[in-house]
């Protein structure tokens, strides 16, 4: 067993995340997690969880004093079976990442854009929150990310709130 361990470690110490990465590149992953979403229209609320997974691609830049700046795309899709005939919404954010590199991990804050597809209807609106980024590999990041979206439905005069946890991993070219 002690020799597999061994083995292992030669195997993989080569590609570790060293203190001083370089976040600076593209990337391309996948996530996966759970929204919590609030549908209001004035006194009524209507409140439904639901699993989300999705695709990223971003870019990442490295500046001087560990500062790191970039941008993501992103598409998730979830069910919400609470919000109406439609159970499928899809939500695209086009997020600003800004943060601060401490060895292979990355904690950052995002501010952006969002849109929501909810059967034939669809609207735009605003996406913020928090995330921390690993890198476990010179070319394997893991994240997490806590995001709040915020919409206004204009045909109805609801307001849809969706916060989503999200773990993700991607690999960095």
């Amino acid at each position: 067993m002690a020799l597999i361990a061994m083995a292992t470690t030669a195997l993989i110490a080569p590609n570790i995340a060293t203190a001083d990465d370089d976040w600076t590149g593209v990337y391309a992953g996948i996530h996966f997690g759970a929204a919590d979403g609030d549908l209001s229209n004035g006194s009524a609320k209507i409140s439904d969880h639901s699993a989300v997974y999705g695709l990223q691609l971003g870019y990442n830049h490295s500046l001087a004093s560990n500062w790191i700046v970039g941008g993501e795309l992103s598409y998730s899709t979830a069910e919400f079976s609470a919000f109406g005939p439609s159970k499928d919404m899809g939500t695209t954010r086009l997020k600003l990442k800004a943060g601060y590199g401490v060895g292979a991990a990355m904690f950052y804050g995002v501010l952006g854009y969002a849109s929501i597809d909810l059967d034939s209807e669809s609207e735009s609106g605003a996406t913020y929150g928090l995330g921390v980024g690993y890198k476990a590999t010179e070319n394997i990041i893991l994240n997490a990310e806590l995001l709040r979206d915020s919409f206004d439905i204009k045909s109805s005069g609801a307001d849809v709130d969706v916060t989503t946890l999200l773990l993700g991993v991607s690999y960095q070219f």
